[in-house]
Parts: C-alpha cells; sequence; structure tokens
C-alpha cells in the first residue's frame, strides 16, 4: 500500500521557484551573447546583461532545487519510518490549523499524536496536510504513528488509519 507522504512548503516553494530560474538563466545566455540576436550599443552590455539575468535565475534554480531536496529528503525519512520504524500507539492531542499556511481558499490542518516513551518524555508528532475538517471524522482515540530507528524525531503519523475515505465534492 502506498501513504501518502505529502509535500512540505519548501517543496511548494521548490516546484515555484526552479521553473522560474530556468527561463531567466536561458535568456542570460543565449541574448547575451555578443554579435547574437541584439544589438549592443556598447561592448560592457552583453556582459552585465549576462551577468544579471545569469545571476538572477541561477539565484532562483539553486533555490528551488535546495527547497526541493529538503523536502524530498524529508519525505524519504518518512517513508524509511514507515516502512522500518517501530509503530506505537499514540494518542490523539486534536486537529491544529495551520494558520501560517493558506491553500485552496483557507488553511490545512494537522492532527497532533503524542507518545510518552518509557523514559517519561513525550514526544508530539504532526500528520501530513489535510485539507477538510477531521475533527468529527476519526474513528479512534490513538493513532499509529511508526517512528524511525535511526531518528526519533523522525515520526510518520498513519492517519488513514483513523479516517474514512474522504472524497471531497464541488
Amino acid at each position: 500500500m502506498n501513504k501518502k507522504m505529502g509535500w512540505s512548503v519548501y517543496g511548494i516553494l521548490g516546484f515555484i521557484f526552479a521553473p522560474i530560474g530556468i527561463p531567466f538563466l536561458v535568456l542570460g545566455m543565449v541574448l547575451g551573447q555578443p554579435g547574437g540576436f541584439v544589438r549592443w550599443r556598447s561592448v560592457d552590455d552583453p556582459v552585465v546583461f549576462t551577468a544579471v539575468f545569469c545571476g538572477i535565475g541561477g539565484l532562483f534554480l539553486l533555490l528551488g532545487l535546495i527547497f526541493l531536496a529538503v523536502d524530498v529528503r524529508r519525505r524519504i525519512r518518512l517513508r524509511r519510518a514507515w516502512e522500518s520504524g517501530n509503530c506505537v500507539e499514540a494518542d490523539i492531542l486534536g486537529v491544529v490549523e495551520q494558520g501560517n499556511v493558506n491553500m485552496m481558499g483557507g488553511h490545512p490542518r494537522m492532527v497532533e499524536a503524542a507518545w510518552t516513551d518509557p523514559n517519561g518524555v513525550v514526544h508530539v508528532y504532526r500528520s501530513r496536510y489535510l485539507y477538510t475538517n477531521v475533527s468529527k471524522l476519526l474513528t479512534s482515540e490513538k493513532v499509529p504513528v511508526y517512528i524511525d530507528r535511526y531518528d526519533e524525531n523522525i515520526g510518520f503519523v498513519d492517519i488513514d488509519a483513523v479516517l474514512p475515505e474522504i472524497r471531497v465534492h464541488g
């Protein structure tokens, strides 16, 4: 069964920044060539044009790729936790609205779950973004959380185990 890991804000920013950087980079390289398509008034014009456009394009492309790499790494670690991590039953603390993110005309929600380890330390994990209020749809007070064997800070909250199939229409 394929689990949904969800994209975070970093992944979304990466999908925005990287494609913006590519045209600037290409424009700077193609149009900035002396003796090319554009007639330049002075010798320094193509150099400045190339530097500005390639600089902006390279910066946007680099930032986009870094954002994507951060989110892909997060998703790989969550998948590793789900596939080979330790499963614990965590208590559902509640459904928290993420006010700092605005998507599809509203704020996504995350289910927070807490688990207390044998040493008495409470660990709080959050699910992926949910785009509908699931407070009344939860079928259990506990949710399985898969904790990575190598890093206990990484935990995959299996929210699909305590939710019915949700289809939003219209």
